[in-house]
């Protein structure tokens, strides 16, 4: 009886071993795409492969006019 126990024990271990060990999946944006390898195409309605576009630089705050006395 205490065998079937032991054994009971180690097969849950293995089987729970195994699911964690499966490799994570890739990271993706909100669309849907996978980060660095696919984009979206608006026109298609789906992912497409190629890189991102690069986002445009922000322009810098205009500062405010000094106050005059």
């Amino acid at each position: 009886m205490r065998f079937v126990g032991v054994a009971c024990g180690l097969a849950a271990l293995a089987f729970a071993g195994m699911v964690y060990s499966a490799p994570a999946d890739a990271a993706k944006t909100k669309m849907g795409c996978e980060r660095g390898k696919e984009r979206w195409n608006a026109a298609a309605g789906k992912c497409e492969p190629g890189k991102a576009k690069a986002a445009a630089p922000k322009k810098a705050a205009a500062k405010a006019p000094a106050k005059k006395k």
